[in-house]
């Protein structure tokens, strides 16, 4: 069963997502860790999931819109932490658990190249993943297209929007050769169970008791640290 530590391992109170705090908890229980990467107006990579960073620190912003300077000297959440430099995370995971890397924006070619150096120096199993078809087929004419990439799904979409989206992701592109995995949220697990044969990972986990149920379909859960169920 390999498992991922949603974010890292946190609370949002002590502890917050997509920190180097988060990640050494995750470490400590030798868990794989999930972490979401932006760009700073700087084009800095970092690491941290919303485009805006009012939600963790107050401040009505977007990311793009700042420097790497301004964001590092942001707390969050009134912690001691910081938003993390991607190559920051790697130097402290150092290869010790895999990494699922999801990208969270349209990542310019100049940023792919800068990500595919850092990983380049990187000694340790990376998995990429993003919602966005576009960046998917960037990184697959890349030298990133060693590492096995996924295409993430979504179960937001209803009526029309919904069946567009379901016969693109669904009868199109999760069947092309360059899409190694699936990341599927829980609603949408036996659908894509239906349609495809490759391997799947499942989001978010958050109790025991869907841990124990969504083990039968999968052994890669992406879970938030009250959902995960450690062997004994």
């Amino acid at each position: 069963m390999n498992i991922y530590a949603h974010r890292g391992l946190f609370d949002n109170k002590k502890i917050v997502e997509n920190t180097i705090s988060a990640f050494k908890k995750a470490l400590l229980d030798n868990l794989n860790i999930e972490l979401d990467i932006r760009v700073t107006k700087d084009n800095k990579i970092i690491v941290f999931h919303d485009d805006n960073i009012k939600r963790l620190t107050g401040i009505d912003r977007l990311v793009k819109d700042m420097t790497y300077n301004e964001l590092s000297n942001v707390k969050l959440l009134n912690t001691a932490d910081k938003i993390p430099l991607l190559k920051d995370a790697l130097k402290l995971v150092n290869g010790r658990v895999t990494l699922l890397i999801e990208l969270k924006e349209n990542f310019s070619s100049n940023t792919l190249k800068e990500l595919n150096k850092l990983l380049l120096d990187y000694n340790g199993e990376v998995l990429l993943q993003s919602f966005n078809p576009i960046i998917l087929r960037k990184m697959a004419h890349t030298s990133l297209k060693r590492y096995n990439i996924s295409i993430l799904l979504t179960s937001e979409y209803k009526g029309f929007k919904g069946a567009l989206y379901n016969a693109f992701f669904y009868k199109y592109l999760i069947k092309q050769k360059y899409i190694s995995f699936i990341s599927s949220p829980k609603e949408l697990v036996f659908k894509v169970k239906e349609v495809s044969n490759k391997e799947l990972f499942i989001w978010t986990i958050k109790t025991k008791d869907e841990f124990i149920k969504y083990k039968k379909y999968s052994n890669n859960l992406i879970c938030d640290e009250k959902g995960i169920v450690r062997s004994k």
